[in-house]
Order: structure tokens, then sequence, then C-alpha cells
């Protein structure tokens, strides 16, 4: 305040502009300080390195969906996937050399002391090189970055609390499996029984590893062959919370009841509902009261500029032309908040809180959408004394 600046924690206030979220720092350890997530001269530390990696891994294959859901809100459903944030398909980037080291693990035969020993000697080298070089990909929304993950698509305005409890419970998932597993080795020496086990795992949770551009049009094509969840909005998005296996994971983990799995979607999306609301009428509050005025001083500008050309003996066909652009560009916006109005009419006649939302989502967007092409087409071609509030080029230069 001091300086007269202000704060904005919507996710994507300005379109084609870089919005705003937060990145998670999630790692696991014990009471003695270790972090199962740092690679280390001691070849069992290394083993509970990959054991700690794959029960994450088997985590995020299970819930990916819940990982989204954790995030999903109206601001966040703008930000996923546009530009600097990454998209709403929940994958996990670990760079080039685990990547390999995986690989090697996944082709291994049986587990002798050399495998094993080349295997620890691989993660033993990863803190040098993966700071380096693992951090490079920024379009993945779960990437491994030398000691620790980061989650990457929390949004500005949410507690990141929610998404590392997640987190937690993701992994506690994994290693509650994988223990299954090891029973089967019971006769079996330890770091060789958790390297049979991985080798299944990471052969599992294949799909979710990816490194390449999550923007990509193959990606999420190849996402969907996959069966990985791309909700496009928080109604779809919610929906992965009450499945019973995600109910299930919350009771079992002792976080949150089924009831209150259930209130924590009504209230999300009660909230969503009420921004969306607030967003639509906001919008054709905006177009009625300030835009359309803009748009007809513009057009008493022009005409009053055709009226006195043609008074001098001179008919402009151009001043006309002008006139006419701006008398449909009236009405297109007329007619697109007017669309918008009557979404927000039938939204309340929706019987429950869902379909609502789902309205909101669905048809709500495509409205405002719709106006908003307008009114861009409106601030690029009014003159800058008609239009009401600051303009692109004005918030991108003027300091």
């Amino acid at each position: 305040m001091r300086h007269d600046l202000y704060i904005t924690m919507h996710e994507k206030p300005f379109a084609r502009v870089n919005g705003s979220g937060k990145h998670v720092n999630w790692s696991i350890g014990d009471n003695t300080g270790t972090n199962y997530l740092e690679p280390s001269a001691s070849p069992l530390k290394n083993i509970s390195f990959l054991l700690t990696l794959g029960a994450l891994m088997l985590g995020v294959d299970k819930f990916g969906g819940l990982l989204r859901a954790c995030v999903a809100d109206a601001g966040n459903d703008h930000r996923l996937g546009a530009s600097e944030a990454p998209p709403a398909i929940m994958s996990m980037y670990l760079g080039e050399y685990l990547t390999r080291l995986i690989d090697e693990i996944e082709r291994m035969g049986k587990p002798t002391e050399q495998v094993m020993a080349n295997i620890n000697m691989g993660v033993r080298n990863l803190p040098r090189i993966s700071k380096d070089y693992s951090d490079r990909n920024r379009t993945s929304p779960i990437a491994f970055t030398g000691n620790k993950f980061e989650f990457r698509a929390v949004g500005s305005s949410q507690n990141p609390s929610e998404a590392a409890t997640l987190l937690n419970q993701l992994c506690t998932y994994g290693f509650y499996t994988i223990e299954k597993r090891l029973t089967a080795y019971k006769d079996k020496d330890i770091r060789e029984s958790a390297l049979l086990v991985l080798k299944d795992v990471f052969k599992e949770t294949r799909r979710i590893r990816f490194e390449g551009n999550g923007y990509s049009e193959e990606w999420h094509k190849q996402a969907e062959k996959l069966g990985l969840p791309n909700a496009k909005n928080t109604p779809a998005a919610l929906h992965a919370f009450l499945e019973p296996e995600a109910i299930e994971l919350m009771e079992k983990t002792h976080v949150l009841s089924e009831r209150e799995v259930c209130a924590k979607v009504e209230i999300k999306l009660e909230n969503y509902v009420k921004t969306k609301e607030i967003e639509y009428k906001t919008a054709v509050n905006i177009a009625q009261t300030e835009i359309l005025p803009a748009v007809i001083r513009q057009i008493s500008a022009v005409a009053s500029a055709a009226a006195a050309t043609k008074s001098a003996g001179v008919a402009s066909k151009v001043l006309t032309a002008e006139v006419k652009k701006f008398d449909t560009l009236y009405s297109d916006i007329k007619l697109r908040f007017e669309a918008l109005e009557a979404v927000l009419v039938k939204a309340d006649e929706k019987e429950n809180l869902h379909k609502k939302a789902v309205y909101l989502a669905d048809a709500g967007e495509k409205a405002l959408g719709e106006l908003r092409e307008s009114v861009d087409l409106a601030e690029q071609q009014l003159a800058h004394e008609f239009w009401p509030m600051a303009k692109y080029q004005e918030l991108l230069t003027v300091l």
C-alpha cells in the first residue's frame, strides 16, 4: 500500500499473460532426519530411495485424478496448461539419468551382487547430475529435483497443505502396496527382494513417466490412450474424490471420513459456483455499463465525422463503413452478454449443485469466452479516449 501497489491472488487474471501458482517441494523421511529421497553412499539407504520413488509412482499412477482434484478451483482451471503452468494431466518427470536407472532395473534379470552394486552406484551419482539436469522440464506437474519432488500445479490462491497431505497419502498407499508384495519374497535378502518388487512397480507405472512437452497435442492424445485422467474443469476433477477407492484411501489413512469427503466436495462445488456467478455477473455488468457506452461514444464520433464530411460535399464511404462496423460490434456485445445472462438464469433452474456447477463450467465458460472475444475486439478498435479502463498494451508496457 505504501507504493500504491496491490496483489491479485487470481491464478490467471489476464489472458495470454503468465499466471501465478506455487511449487510444493515434497520429500519424506523419518525421525532420525533421514530424507528417503536423498541418494547416499549407503546401499541400504539407496534401496530406501528407490522404494520411496516406487511408492510415490504407485500412488500417482493409481490416484492421479485426486492430485488434479486437490488443486481444482475456478482460478486454477484457467492456469493449468497455460504457458507457464503444468497441464491437468498428472505425470512424473524424473530426468534422463534417473529414467535410465529405472529402465535398467526394469530390464534386470536376477539381482546379483554386481547388478545391485551398479544400481547403487547409479543412485549415488544422482545428486550431482540431477541438480544440473532434471529440473529442465517446466511443463511437468511432478518433477524430481535432486532430493525431492516439486508438485507444480497448486494455484496461487490455494493452501498447499492439501496437496502436501495428498502426496503423503499417495506415498503411504505405495508403501502399503510394496510391503504386501515384499512378503512374497520373505526368504530372500531384503535388497534382492526390494529390487524384484521394484522391477514390477516400474513396469506397471511406466505410463505416468513423461519426459517431453506436456503442452503438446501428441502427449494429450497419448495420455488419453494410456487412460490418464485429464479433467478440464473443477466439477469434472472433483468427481475423483467420490470414487470408492479414493474414499477408502481417505479413511484408511485417517485423514477424512466418507461423510467429510462428501462435505469437502460440496463445499468446493459451492465455492466454484459462487465464483463463477460473480465472474459472469461482473462480465455482464461491465459489458452493459462500460463497454457498450464506450462503443456508442465511438459510433457517435465517427457518425459526426461522416456527417461533417457529407455536409462539406464529400461522401466518405470509409467513414460510413466504420459506423456500420462499430454498430455491428455493439450488436455482437449486446447479444453475447444477454446470452451470458440467460446462462445464469438457466443455471438457477438446475436441481442440484453438481449439475449447476457442470452447466456453468460448460455453457457459462462458452458464453463468457464469446463475450470476451467481442469485448477484446472492441478494445483493439475503440479510440483510447473512449475506452473506460486500462488496455492490455498499457498493462504490459506502461510503468
